[in-house]
């Protein structure tokens, strides 16, 4: 059933993502937007990253190398987010970028409880945006 759900709702981020306006994708995403955040949240450590501990983010992650379309991090975050949403778990959605062979790159990656749930090379990344459950 696990799997079901994060084919669905890959597709359903997908889709938003590419069809959707930054306005939808704010609102789709829910939570409060927050300038900064805590350290311990921004780059949690490779240690944190647990799969027998994450079934979300080890399902997304097995699903997404699968998808005929594309399930990338911010893809991957957003459908992390909704299915946490889903069993009442809050989390906390960030966007960031990096510097590499001069050119930027972008990165998504989700946090429950310190813990990272996809996207989990984070640590090298100036978060732009977080977003927050309450």
């Amino acid at each position: 059933m696990l799997a079901a759900e994060a084919i669905v709702m890959l597709a359903a981020a997908r889709i938003l993502i590419r069809f959707g306006s930054e306005r939808d994708l704010v609102a789709r995403i829910g939570g409060t937007r927050v300038a900064a955040a805590p350290r311990e949240d921004v780059a949690a450590p490779p240690e944190a990253v647990e799969p027998r501990g994450n079934p979300i983010g080890t399902m997304l992650g097995r699903v997404a190398r699968h998808t005929w379309w594309r399930s990338m991090c911010l893809e991957q975050a957003v459908a992390g987010r909704w299915m946490l949403r889903r069993r009442g778990i809050p989390s906390t959605m960030y966007v960031g970028m990096a510097k590499r062979d001069g050119n930027f790159i972008a990165h998504a990656w989700l946090v429950r409880e310190g813990r990272t749930v996809t996207g989990a090379s984070a640590e090298n990344y100036a978060t732009l945006a977080a977003f927050r459950e309450r």
